[in-house]
């Protein structure tokens, strides 16, 4: 929501599906072939998760301070005007929100741990699916909502939200260096 604040509701409705479909794509191809890229390039589901904790943080930081408010309206005024929504569709919606590090961790462990077991990974698909579906109806809903709200308790909740990310991007840290060092 504040992401495409001031745009018009197909425009934020356009956003969000868009962000759903690439976040589905995103996590298909990570399913089937994260581990395998992780490998290649070293990096273990830990350094993920430290990775996306720290750009979940530098979201929440951002959000937190409004640093990024003029910003934000110019980007999203230029790309809802040009119709060129790839900045914001791709990121920080589809990556890190929707498909995130505990997303991308999840789905590659789901995935492997039943790599034998073809019929499982029709069940994790599904299961996606659905969370994604979810995901798009609070999204489109939300822009319907914020209509009728007043603006200062959608920056205050904002403000809230991003702290709650902040905690959030902490966790990721954490787990992410704790299961690097076995702590």
């Amino acid at each position: 929501i504040s992401l495409t604040e001031g745009a018009k509701i197909k425009k934020k409705n356009q956003i969000a599906l868009k962000s759903v479909i690439i976040a589905f794509f995103i996590t298909l191809i990570f399913a089937y072939v994260g581990k395998y890229l992780l490998d290649v390039i070293n990096v273990s589901l830990d350094s993920l998760k430290i990775a996306g904790g720290i750009i979940l943080m530098f979201i929440a930081i951002d959000i937190l301070f409004e640093k990024r408010k003029i910003r934000r309206e110019k980007k999203v005024e230029e790309a809802l005007d040009e119709k060129n929504y790839d900045e914001i569709v791709v990121f920080p919606i589809a990556i890190p929100f929707i498909a995130g590090p505990a997303t991308l961790a999840t789905i590659i462990l789901l995935m492997g741990n039943y790599a034998n077991f073809p019929e499982f990974h029709i069940t994790v698909i599904l299961a996606l699916i659905a969370a994604l579906i979810v995901s798009l109806l609070l999204m489109i809903g939300g822009s319907y909502i914020v209509k009728f709200l007043p603006k200062q308790f959608l920056h205050t909740t904002a403000r809230v939200m991003a702290f709650i990310l902040a905690a959030l991007a902490t966790q990721f840290i954490i787990d992410g260096i704790k299961a690097s060092f076995n702590i």
